[in-house]
């Protein structure tokens, strides 16, 4: 996965004239398939376990924890948008800018976007198979997380695609046309703009925090750090990496104690409300600082987890292993029924067997949908 760049243009507010290389930045592939396994852990042992408080110690341990990996979709935003402004700042340019731009997202996103969608569709329940068919259709328009305006339930998780993909059809413009110092300014705005939006939704008495203009300060704050990052290796003589990692180390106590802030107020009450709309921006920011350290510290002996094979492999099948987990929850107790409260064999096996039938579904999309489709760059793709 391509990266921050090794070598950049003279001046980072001029157009680059060539498409430099993009420097391979392998930690945050094993950061992306960590993001990747927290949803399903946050699928597979929380969402879909009913009633943890009545099971033994380990499960209700275990459910608590897993509930936080639902956070591993922010981990995704500030990733996306490192890397897509990054990718985007290259290639600004270039005459083939927005052609090849949306060519390389159709052929890596829509193919399992659709298939993914045909199957909700096709077996749905018949009883809701009239909200699954609405909720495709705004998907398919990019306005899943848009559902509750059109009193559709949510069925899937593309609510998330749905800001990655808003942010796809908006972002290029800013993107090309403004200086890598405006871009980063404008990206800052977002930053703080969005907590101060969901504070305001919240004294209006609404709590649910899907909609774009409430959840993009992890994408701006990803892109943030990829302008700084230009800027860094732009200048009249680049600079490495600062060695002190104070500042970055302040930024993440910050972050701790505004993800902790709920935990101050009793729950379901109005204070707790306004605390879970500032705990956004505290998780936005500890992703910040996780990708950040992997990017100013890349190859450091402390970062080798992020560098291992093992989350690299699940960094490369991240995609598919975040939209296809919770339907492959769904199809296994659908076929085996619910469990049996307390019955540890039970849980035991479902959640290996969902872990392998999810895996094995990943590695043959993989090889016979994905590479295929990401082949076809050269036939589609324009060169200068």
């Amino acid at each position: 996965m391509a990266s921050i760049p090794s070598t950049l243009p003279a001046r980072s507010d001029a157009l680059p004239v060539t498409r430099p290389r993009l420097a391979h930045i392998p930690e945050l592939d094993g950061v992306r398939g960590i993001a990747a396994l927290m949803v399903l852990c946050h699928h597979l042992l929380f969402t879909s376990v009913p009633h943890p408080e009545q099971w033994n110690g380990f499960v209700l341990f275990a459910s608590r924890l897993s509930r936080a990996g639902g956070n591993g979709v922010d981990l995704f935003f500030v990733l996306s948008g490192f890397l897509i402004t990054s990718l985007l700042v290259l290639d600004r340019s270039s005459p083939n800018f927005y052609w090849n731009f949306y060519w390389k997202r159709v052929l890596r996103i829509l193919p399992l976007y659709v298939v993914a969608l045909i199957l909700l569709v096709a077996f749905s329940p018949a009883a809701s198979s009239r909200n699954t068919a609405e909720y495709a259709a705004l998907s398919l328009l990019f306005l899943a997380n848009f559902a509750q305006i059109f009193h559709v339930a949510s069925a899937g998780p593309f609510w998330t695609l749905a800001i990655e993909e808003q942010f796809y059809l908006i972002w290029p413009r800013f993107a090309r046309h403004f200086t890598v110092s405006g871009l980063e300014r404008f990206a800052l705005v977002l930053v703080l703009a969005c907590p101060a939006l969901r504070l305001i939704d919240v004294a209006f008495g609404h709590y649910d925090f899907l909609f774009t203009f409430f959840h993009c300060d992890g994408l701006a704050l990803g892109a943030m750090l990829a302008c700084r990052e230009i800027r860094r290796q732009t200048g009249p003589q680049p600079t490495p990496h600062p060695r002190n990692s104070g500042r970055l180390l302040l930024l993440f106590a910050a972050a701790v104690a505004l993800t902790a802030l709920p935990f101050a107020f009793a729950a379901e009450t109005r204070a707790a409300h306004f605390a879970v709309a500032i705990q956004l921006s505290g998780i936005s920011l500890l992703s910040y600082c996780v990708v950040a350290a992997a990017v100013q510290h890349t190859g450091a002996p402390l970062l080798a987890i992020f560098r291992s094979r093992l989350f690299t492999f699940f960094g490369l099948i991240s995609y598919c292993l975040y939209i296809a987990n919770g339907y492959v929850v769904s199809a296994y107790d659908w076929l085996r029924g619910p469990m049996q409260t307390g019955n540890m064999q039970q849980y035991a096996t479902r959640a290996a067997a969902v872990f392998a039938t999810t895996l094995i579904v990943c590695i043959l999309y993989r090889y016979l949908i994905e590479l295929p489709a990401m082949s076809l760059r050269r036939h589609v793709l324009r060169k200068p």
